[in-house]
Order: structure tokens, then C-alpha cells, then sequence
């Protein structure tokens, strides 16, 4: 859990915040005030720590979070939701979303490995749900990579022949985008070391933000390679006389289903 919702809590309710770093001769300290005007230039106004706060914690969660592809039967609002939740996680507890770009990452590199024409992008493509299988023209599940495989050695499907530039090109993330976020973080981190230097002093707020800014970059960093905001997946059809067996998503949904209609609510 981080400081930041405490750190918003006390810049919002407290009319100063007033910090003290000791000079280098022991004898005076340097103040920082932010009731609501700046007057030198070592002292900033609150709003503007907050915008510039606020902007960079933005840029480097909104930008960094790559989701995966919706389901057949997801709205919009379901997405921008899910979004949000994963913004969220990455506010209050960024470890976990470290875990989870790592997990992924790793799984996509093995996913590229078994398939020998295939890259990372290809990797992260099937494990978020890339590849839908479609069987009589009707869409059936989306296809894990052990379940592509197989299907491909059994003759049941053709390889799927999608370019990493195809995948790329679907992918709503491009160099524009990734470039604003990282300039952003810099020019945080610039200001923060020029007022160490300067001897100057730093909110909490500013240092809980470079501390979540730092650990999202790292989750950024295995995401690098991951397609951003694929709203459809690529399709695969099903060219074998018999149908397909029981798929893993499909066994997900249906437990899903029963639970809920096995709930006392329903």
C-alpha cells in the first residue's frame, strides 16, 4: 500500500505544507510554502505540485497498461472499467502489476519458442487472446497456445500467418504515445534532482509519485513488446470433419456460469 491517497489527503485539507531541510552551515533552513502563490522561486504553488504529480502518475499508468484483447460479448464500458481496476492496482499496489508484466512477458517468450517463425509480439498476441477459433463461420473461443499448437500438428487448423507488423499495426500504442510518457516521467525526475542538488525541499506527494513512476516503468519495460488496446482478435478457422473438443476458455466460462447460477443471489 503506498502514501499516495494519504499524501493527496493532507495537501487537500491542510492550507500549508511547510518543510524544513537544514542548510549546510546548521544555521537556517530552507522553507517550502504552497498555500496557493508562489512569491520566490523556491516556493511552489499546491495546485501546481498536484497537476504535475497527477500528470505523471497518468502518463505512466494509462500509457503503461497494456490489456488484453475484450471478450466477444464485452461493451465498452467494460473495458474502460477493467482499465481503470488495472489503474488502480498500479497506484496502490505496483509490485502486483510488476508480477503480472513479468509472468506474462516470460510466458510469451516460451509461446514465441515453440513456434519458430514467431517473435515476443507473436507471444504476447496469443496469450491475450489473439487467435479466435472459429468453427460453421460462428466464433468458438479464443485458442491458448498449447490448444494452437496442438491443432496445427493434428491438421485440424492452419498455421496462422499474421506479420509482427500486422500485429503491431492493430495495436493502438505507437512511438508518439510512449515517447509523451517517458519525456513526462523525465522531466519529473529532472526537477526533483534539481531541487536535491539545490538543497530545496520535496513532498511526500512528489516522492511517493517517483517512487510509483519507477515501478511502473518497470512493468513498462516487460510490456514493451506487448500489442496495446487489440480490440479484435485474428481468426483461425476450424477445417476438420469433426468438431473441436472441449477448449480451456470455454471450461473457464461454463464454471463461471454455474457458479453464478448456483449462487444464493440468483
Amino acid at each position: 500500500m503506498t502514501l499516495l491517497p494519504l499524501a493527496i489527503l493532507l495537501l487537500l485539507h491542510i492550507p500549508f505544507v511547510r518543510s524544513s531541510l537544514p542548510s549546510l552551515n546548521g544555521t537556517s533552513v530552507t522553507t517550502l510554502d504552497v498555500s496557493g502563490s508562489s512569491s520566490c522561486s523556491n516556493t511552489r504553488a499546491l495546485w501546481n505540485i498536484i497537476w504535475n504529480c497527477a500528470a505523471t502518475l497518468f502518463a505512466c499508468t494509462w500509457t503503461a497498461i497494456h490489456p488484453n484483447i475484450p471478450g466477444m460479448d464485452e461493451g465498452k464500458m467494460t473495458v474502460l472499467f477493467r482499465r481503470l481496476g488495472i489503474m488502480t492496482m498500479a497506484l496502490v499496489a505496483p509490485e502486483l502489476m510488476i508480477t503480472w508484466a513479468t509472468i506474462q512477458f516470460l510466458t510469451a517468450r516460451d509461446a514465441a519458442k515453440a513456434f519458430n517463425d514467431w517473435t515476443v509480439t507473436h507471444g504476447f498476441f496469443v496469450w491475450m487472446g489473439g487467435f479466435m477459433l472459429y468453427f460453421n463461420d460462428e466464433p468458438r473461443a479464443t485458442l491458448k497456445p498449447k490448444e494452437l499448437e496442438r491443432f496445427v500438428l493434428e491438421g485440424s487448423v492452419e498455421m496462422p500467418i499474421i506479420m509482427e507488423a500486422d500485429i503491431e499495426d492493430r495495436s493502438k500504442g505507437d512511438g508518439l504515445s510512449k515517447g509523451i510518457a517517458i519525456l513526462q516521467l523525465a522531466w519529473f525526475v529532472i526537477q526533483l534532482v534539481a531541487r536535491y542538488v539545490q538543497n530545496l525541499p520535496i513532498t511526500l506527494l512528489e516522492l511517493d509519485t517517483l517512487a510509483v513512476a519507477a515501478l511502473t516503468s518497470i512493468a513498462y519495460g516487460f510490456w514493451w513488446k506487448k500489442p496495446k488496446d487489440v480490440r479484435r482478435p485474428h481468426a483461425v478457422y476450424w477445417k476438420a470433419t469433426y468438431p473441436p473438443s472441449k477448449l480451456a476458455y470455454e471450461y473457464v466460462v461454463n464454471i463461471l456460469v454455474l457458479n453464478y447460477s448456483n449462487s444464493p443471489a440468483s
